[in-house]
This record gives structure tokens, sequence and C-alpha cells, in this order.
């Protein structure tokens, strides 16, 4: 009986090694359109150049480390550092991010939509490093409401006033 139940558990560990060794390190992908009420040049500023952004609902606060580089931290995750890629002025604005054992790529586009709004989509993706823990982040991490709780807050903070 014992040495079966070895032998089952055994098992399902080579399978999980198995899985998660063929497991891409890109373990997540989130993306979001939408059009907000405001001018690109103010969003613009609100996303990519005011690093405190403090319209947004899952920051506990953001440590400025240098024009370029940032320190987040999030209200639900340990602190991420952020390093500006690209910033095209009311064009382009992308950033990749790291923290313990993952790192990514936040990547977002300002278009006009009219004089008084823009369209916003944002791209968002996470790799794991340690091939173990793919499977378990892939499964458990909700990128996609990160990146759609972000739009609603743009949304929120321009509907008050706030943007």
């Amino acid at each position: 009986m014992f040495s079966s139940t070895v032998a089952a558990v055994a098992t399902v560990l080579t399978a999980y090694g198995l899985v998660s060794a063929v497991m891409p390190k890109r373990v997540a992908v989130a993306t979001a359109t939408a059009t907000i009420p405001a001018p690109v040049d103010r969003l613009f500023a609100a996303v990519a150049v005011d690093r405190h952004q403090a319209f947004r609902s899952d920051l506990d606060g953001v440590e400025v480390i240098s024009d370029t580089r940032w320190r987040e931290v999030a209200l639900d995750s340990p602190p991420v550092e952020y390093q500006q890629i690209r910033r095209i002025p009311n064009e382009l604005f992308e950033a990749h991010f790291q923290g313990r054992g993952f790192s990514g790529r936040w990547l977002v586009r300002f278009e006009r939509a009219g004089e008084q709004a823009s369209k916003l989509s944002v791209y968002e993706e996470l790799l794991v490093r340690h091939f173990f823990l793919r499977p378990i982040v892939r499964a458990s991490y909700p990128l996609q409401a990160a990146v759609d709780r972000f739009i609603a807050d743009v949304h929120d903070a321009v509907a008050s006033g706030a943007l």
C-alpha cells in the first residue's frame, strides 16, 4: 500500500516536472483596448510620465529610482522594478519589469479618438524564470484581471476629474 502511494506520487511529480520543463517562459499575456473620454496628451502624461500613478487602485506606493526606473509596491504582490524602454510622446510607452522569479513587458499605445477622446491599447506579458513554477503561475496569476483593473482605474480617474 505504502509503495503504491509513493509510486503514484512519484508519477504525478514526474508528469508535473515534464509539463513544466516544456512549458515556455512566457506564461501569460493580457491585452485590453478602451476608448477613454480624455485627450491623448493628458492620458500619456498620467500613464507614461507621472511614475506615481496615483489613480491606480492596486498600488500601495511607488519609489522613483531615476527618470527611467521605478519600483512599484502593489497591494497584492511583492515589489516590482520597472525600466522604461521606449517613450514616444502621445503614441507609445513601453517598460520592462522584473520581480522575484519573474519578468515581463508592459506596452501602452495611445491614439486620438476625436478631440476629447483617446484609445488606449495595453499589452502585458509575464515570463517565469523557474520552469517548475510556470504551471502554478499560469493557473493562478490573474494577469488579465490586472490589465482590466488598470483600464477601469483610468476610466474612474477621468470620470472623477482626477485625470
